[in-house]
């Protein structure tokens, strides 16, 4: 499992067993390198105009209601959805002979290089509707020191960016990030700190400061609050929004979000624990 704490108070994860990200040495750094999950081009739903959202595999949190569980451990993943499967004679165990489609690979190594020049097929529609690169996971700032290369080389190829995120991460991560991030899309799970453990598995202490700093930094952003039935509606839903007023922070930049439970074949598929309140 990994270890929470440590990745939040040195910047660095403190990992081990079957949790432990890759891990690359450069400049005398250690630089944890994604894997990469997935793909969402002409995306009008994560950050400004139309953009190209890429998802990085690996995330310090255990939200009880994820609904990309594929998105939580760092490393590779195969999935089997059994009610996809035909049961073939002569099964390839392969997502790309798969006829039905049945099996899934999760977590492909993608360059820098690579992700930017797939940014840049769609320039044109970022150029018309103010889009550009939102990089979302899993959690980002759990790869902070190569989200800030990533950004950096967006911004020279001529991209905005925006960083979809839990603010779960050392401040060290958030001041890295400012210079080279256009737009901030935290997601605030819970005021109530004991819910907030209960259901993600850690303090939002260090949440609230991270978004604090956000605001003392004049950044632009929009506060997603995910509204989940009986944990985080009704008292909490009305203490978060009182919370992030008590910033300075418009309602027009406070989003709630309905809870969807349509991950549970992934869960089935990847033989995880399905810990998805009910709708």
């Amino acid at each position: 499992m990994i270890d929470r704490r440590s990745f939040v108070s040195t910047g660095v994860a403190g990992a081990a067993g079957l949790f432990m990200p890759q891990i690359l040495v450069a400049k005398e750094r250690m630089v944890k390198t994604p894997l990469m999950l997935d793909t969402k081009r002409m995306a009008i739903h994560d950050g400004p105009g139309m953009r190209t959202t890429f998802f990085v595999k690996g995330c310090p949190l255990r939200c009880i209601w994820c609904h990309n569980p594929e998105s939580i451990h760092p490393d590779v993943q195969h999935a089997r959805f059994k009610h996809l499967c035909k049961r073939c004679k002569k099964c390839t165990f392969s997502e790309t002979t798969c006829p039905t489609r049945a099996f899934k690979v999760y977590g492909k190594p993608w360059t820098i290089d690579a992700l930017v020049a797939k940014a840049l097929e769609d320039k044109p529609f970022y150029e018309r509707t103010g889009g550009g690169v939102t990089l979302s996971g899993g959690e980002p700032l759990f790869y902070w020191e190569w989200a800030y290369e990533f950004f950096s080389a967006c911004r020279k190829a001529g991209l905005t960016t925006c960083l979809d995120t839990s603010l779960y991460a050392p401040p060290a991560a958030i001041e890295k990030l400012l210079p080279v991030t256009d737009v901030w899309l935290p997601d605030y799970k819970a005021e109530d700190e004991s819910i907030h453990i209960k259901c993600t598995g850690v303090s939002n202490k260090i949440i609230k400061r991270n978004l604090e700093r956000l605001v003392q930094a004049k950044a632009k952003m929009q506060v997603r609050l995910l509204v989940v039935p009986r944990y985080t509606d009704g008292a909490d839903l009305i203490k978060r929004r009182s919370y992030i007023r008590s910033l300075g922070i418009r309602d027009s930049d406070i989003v709630e979000l309905e809870y969807l439970d349509y991950a549970r074949s992934k869960y089935l598929a990847l033989g995880m624990k399905d810990t998805m309140p009910p709708k």
